[in-house]
């Protein structure tokens, strides 16, 4: 994957230096981000909160006997423990950004709670770029993976940021076909929109664990966000309340698959209650991954056809739009064109290629391999490749 550019880091080393008395509130998990933003309107300065007498806080601030009891057990860690949790949170190359900072995201302030705090590694999408969130199943079907990972780079060669949970299947999906724009340069702006992942645990804790390799590539290309502090374990109470900021940072959420109850409808109600546009991906009505994504149409949501109609229908997205006829080309040898040719939407293993191409197995691979890096192919299991939509060939 490409490195991020010098601007972007620029960019986003422009992010609050928070101290470490922000920090040490930030983490105080027994006050609510509600409560915290009411806290700070009172006492701006978060080493203020540190020093004042908790029964003064709690007169002030309308604290619980609980919160104040947590507050004043806070203020028992020293300082130069303050100074080791920052450090360590630098260490990692985790940056704090609190309500009230000048770079807090605006779209979060619409929201009904929003977080008090965000802890990420990367970077946070940009206001001035539309961000669509791309949901769904963890045990999805090839079509809806497949259906996730080119929504994600069509959005994302258009400059629109993707946002999504980095679970298996169909967030998973999604990031991945954003990052395919990103590496393969396939944009129709100058840079491609990145993609964001928002965790339902600390920003340096990998879950699942078997996308540490997208994880990474988040980070470089994108960013890793959580409201929870380093450390924190994932836990199922905490993926809901993530829902609300995977819609949140969003325009617009577009749900692939989803069974009919699943955590992609919990992220499709929060953002039908913070006013962001729903769509899902129409399925067989047969098949149970379908359910959910079918009821939320019969309730009223989009329907997600192609990206061109879901962009016309946003109208917000119509610049991004007029630059679509400049979708750059890539030329394929003959023996890709050959290989290409053999490929439709059905997977096929490399036996049949090898009978219907001709080719030796050392040749086919090297050439499924460049048809591969260049985003015509995919590879849905281990050795059954389809023809990728992403491609510009005939």
């Amino acid at each position: 994957m490409g490195a991020v550019t010098g601007d972007y880091k620029r960019k986003e080393a422009q992010c609050t230096d928070a101290s470490r008395y922000e920090f040490w509130f930030s983490a105080l998990s027994a006050l609510s981000g509600k409560k915290k933003i009411r806290i700070k309107q009172i006492f701006p300065d978060a080493e203020e909160i540190y020093r004042t007498n908790p029964e003064e806080l709690q007169k002030r601030c309308g604290l619980t006997e609980k919160e104040k009891e947590a507050l004043a057990l806070g203020q028992t860690i020293t300082e130069h423990e303050l100074d080791e949790t920052k450090g360590c949170c630098i260490q990692k190359g985790i940056r704090l950004i609190c309500f009230g900072d000048r770079e807090y995201p605006d779209r979060l302030k619409q929201i009904g709670n929003p977080p008090y705090s965000l802890y990420f590694r990367g970077g946070l999408p940009k206001a001035s770029a539309p961000s669509i969130a791309v949901v769904g199943a963890r045990n999805c079907s090839v079509y809806g993976k497949k259906a996730a990972e080119q929504i994600g780079f069509e959005l994302a060669r258009r400059g629109i940021s993707v946002i999504s949970g980095m679970a298996l299947g169909i967030d998973g999906a999604g990031h991945s076909g954003a990052l395919w724009a990103l590496k393969s340069q396939k944009a129709v702006l100058q840079e491609a929109g990145r993609t964001y992942g928002i965790l339902g645990c600390g920003a340096d804790v990998c879950y699942p664990a078997a996308h540490r390799e997208l994880y990474e590539e988040l980070v470089k290309q994108g960013g890793i966000i959580s409201e929870y502090p380093p450390h924190t374990r994932p836990r199922a109470m905490f993926f809901p309340q993530r829902n609300r900021l995977i819609s949140g940072f969003s325009d617009g959420v577009i749900v692939v698959e989803a069974r009919e109850k699943s955590g992609a409808l919990i992220t499709a109600d929060f953002a039908l209650e913070q006013g962001r546009d729903v769509y899902a991906v129409p399925g067989r009505i047969s098949d149970p991954l379908s359910q959910g994504a079918n009821r939320l149409i019969r309730q009223g949501a989009g329907i997600f056809l192609s990206t061109e109609d879901f962009l016309e229908e946003m109208d917000i997205f119509t610049a991004f739009l007029k630059a679509s006829d400049k979708k750059p080309k890539l030329s394929l040898e003959k023996s890709e064109r050959l290989v290409y040719s053999c490929l439709d939407l059905s997977p096929k293993n490399l036996d049949m290629l090898l009978a219907e191409s001709m080719f030796s197995l050392p040749e086919l691979m090297e050439i499924l391999e460049s048809l591969r890096e260049k985003g015509c192919i995919l590879e849905v299991y281990h050795n059954y490749y389809i023809r990728s939509e992403f491609s510009d060939f005939p």
